[in-house]
């Protein structure tokens, strides 16, 4: 029987042999101190992929934690739930199959914390839930935002990334004046956002 850091580490390596993009070390270590530092107990991350941010998160939840994730491809679904269930975590983790979208406005109640690491040009769409969706005092993190340093840079930035970047830009221009609010990027890795809510 594998323990959860071998699951974890095979995990990471299928990400890699298959070109599915997953958090980065620094980032993940970054996710589980503010986890266990605010006692935060439900989470709902944005984005599930194979499952890795998932697991990674919900190690660091105290035993009564919940973690709700919202994936659209049916085929990461799948090697999400297959990842979750070898990690033992089936009962701790649900995932919500679609549209973020669509179902983020379907959401009630508040979550201690939202992970934000869906598609890149839908970060400012999203925000307005993720802010209604999570406590006051609460956290919302989201990854990438520095996509590749492109996002501040001023260089050229080829067609297929544009929209992806001037999405961010924009992202990270409404997270800067949004009065309930506090953020602050940190640029370790490809950059992270958090933002607690005032």
């Amino acid at each position: 029987m594998m323990n959860l850091d071998d699951i974890v580490r095979n995990i990471k390596e299928f990400a890699r042999q298959n070109k599915v993009p997953v958090i980065h070390d620094n980032t993940a270590s970054l996710l589980e101190i503010l986890i266990k530092a605010s006692g935060t107990a439900t989470i709902l991350e944005i984005g599930t992929a194979i499952g890795y941010s998932a697991i990674i998160m919900t190690r660091a939840l105290p035993e009564e934690g919940r973690l709700d994730t919202i994936e659209v491809n049916p085929d990461m679904v799948d090697t999400a739930w297959k990842n979750i269930r070898e990690a033992g975590m089936g009962n701790k983790i649900r995932i919500l199959e679609g549209d973020a979208g669509d179902i983020l406005p379907s959401l009630t109640g508040q979550y201690d914390m939202i992970f934000l690491d869906a598609a890149k040009s839908r970060y400012v769409e999203f925000l307005p839930q993720c802010i209604r969706l999570v406590r006051k005092n609460g956290l919302i993190a989201a990854d990438n935002v520095l996509y590749k340093g492109l996002t501040m840079g001023s260089e050229h930035v080829r067609h297929k990334q544009r929209t992806a970047v001037t999405r961010l830009r924009e992202f990270l221009r409404v997270l800067e004046k949004e009065p309930q609010l506090k953020t602050v990027l940190i640029p370790i890795e490809d950059g992270v956002t958090i933002s607690v809510k005032e």
